[in-house]
């Protein structure tokens, strides 16, 4: 998987980019062909509060399907964690609906094929 990092308003430090990389790598495991995945990280400022807030996104391209998680928090580790858990269990989810289908057609071509 290619990770492409873009920030905004902040200065991000390598060991953190890093660990942000080694972490969506584990995501790696459910794209076997060539995905890509970028994560926008932004430092805004909250208009009620005047408190820096941290805005991450995530999104993984791969050929056929996109996905997308966004998140603000108080601190970049937070809102990255958060953001990694949703995307989690969105590509989750989804391939184990996709397997599920190839599973149940499978079985009905099973089924067929000891009828004839």
């Amino acid at each position: 998987m290619n990770i492409f990092f873009q920030t905004k308003n902040l200065d991000l430090y390598q060991e953190a980019k890093d660990a942000m990389a080694h972490r969506m790598e584990g995501l790696g495991r459910f794209f076997p062909g060539e995905a890509h995945a970028y994560l926008d990280i932004e430092k805004t400022t909250s208009s009620h509060h005047g408190e820096d807030l941290y805005y991450v996104s995530i999104r993984i391209e791969e050929p056929g399907n996109q996905y997308f998680t966004d998140e603000y928090r108080a601190g970049v580790k937070d809102a990255f964690d958060h953001a990694y858990d949703e995307m989690f269990r969105m590509v989750r989810s989804d391939r184990n609906k996709t397997r599920g289908l190839a599973r149940r057609a499978a079985s009905r071509m099973k089924r067929i094929f000891k009828r004839n």
